[in-house]
């Protein structure tokens, strides 16, 4: 299992940058980037399958394990960073639900 970093960039109103570092080893290796999307018609969208702020954010978790676990080709564990992308998301669909 790898080890990984979440390095959110400042979120714009509309998306934020996350850059991922492998970790494992204990140096720092850039693995990919990911470009997480949560303005409204992002979030229209999401909301036409689930109906609650809590089943949105478990959907972008979804997405972004899936996502991360493609690019990297192994399982992995966040040992930094996560939470911080998990709260940028949260705070920004708020407004939609």
């Amino acid at each position: 299992m790898r080890k990984i970093k979440m390095v959110p960039d400042a979120p714009f109103h509309n998306n934020c940058d996350v850059t991922v570092y492998d970790v494992t080893d204990g140096n720092e290796k850039r693995r990919c980037r990911i470009n997480i999307e949560y303005a409204e018609v992002d979030v229209r969208q999401i909301k036409q399958s689930i109906s609650t702020k809590e089943e949105a954010l478990d959907s972008y978790k979804n997405w972004i394990n899936d996502l991360i676990k493609y690019n990297i080709h192994d399982d992995w564990e966040c040992v930094e960073g996560y939470d911080r992308v998990l709260k940028i998301i949260d705070e920004k669909i708020t407004p939609y639900f």
